[in-house]
């Protein structure tokens, strides 16, 4: 089990200013917690057992986040000094440290797939000898050998290039489109999955993206941990980061 502290190789909510859009001032002010982000950031990024000492250890980790381990948060937990109920579930937990989620991916553009299909050695020759096949092809049917003839064909080797250049441009770009879009839907139903939490004493199933630093996680043999954490008990544990490393 173990309380979440951090967003591990998948997600980084924990930087400093917390995720709730304040700046570090307002966030130290307004932090209600006895540990600070940037804290927690600095014990598990790169992992320090010596900045997890100096916190006091797993127990008082704990403390400041106002969280039994035994019991897990409170589903109405009233933080604050003025111990008012929130209008949201965890909002002064997040507020302070962010949620759990990555921020949105930058969408490659079709305009900027087409430009990077076109970027090829080979494509760019090919233009180069499309132009100047179809300017000396329409030199020669206007001045050239064949001003004379009735049908002028010197342009067709230089303009079917340039269509050849053009059809492998956009269907490579259509590809690696096609390509980008099922990546993100794959991106999309791997954030689709839930673990197991203490919640009020008892054992539920959430989200990874409904996540707070303080949640006590129940951790199973073949699990991926969605978070970076503090590690409270149990039996044997061994984890292979190299997914991640």
């Amino acid at each position: 089990m173990a309380p979440v502290t951090g967003g591990g190789s998948e997600r980084t909510p924990l930087l400093p200013g917390g995720g709730g859009g304040h700046n570090n001032g307002a966030v130290r002010s307004s932090n209600p917690f006895g540990v600070d982000p940037e804290q927690l950031t600095d014990m598990l990024d790169p992992k320090d057992p010596e900045k997890l000492l100096d916190l006091g250890g797993p127990d008082q980790i704990c403390k400041a986040l106002l969280v039994d381990p035994k019991v897990g948060l409170k589903q109405r937990e009233q933080v604050g000094s003025g111990g008012d109920y929130h209008a949201e579930p965890f909002q002064a937990r997040r507020e302070v440290f962010g949620r759990n989620t990555l921020p949105e991916a930058h969408e490659v553009t079709f305009l900027q797939l087409l430009i990077a299909a076109y970027n090829d050695r080979t494509l760019i020759m090919l233009t180069i000898a499309s132009v100047v096949s179809l300017a000396v092809g329409v030199y020669d049917d206007l001045f050239g050998s064949h001003k004379h003839d009735e049908v002028k064909v010197g342009w067709v080797e230089g303009a079917a290039i340039s269509l050849a250049v053009i059809v492998v441009c956009f269907t490579n770009a259509i590809n690696d489109y096609q390509k980008e879009k099922q990546f993100q839907k794959l991106n999309a139903k791997k954030e689709d999955r839930t673990v197991k939490t203490l919640r009020d004493g008892n054992e539920v199933e959430i989200g990874v993206q409904e996540i707070n630093v303080g949640d006590i996680l129940l951790i199973e043999p073949g699990d991926i941990i969605p978070v970076d954490g503090v590690y409270l008990g149990g039996h044997n544990m061994t984890c292979d980061e190299s997914s991640a490393t």
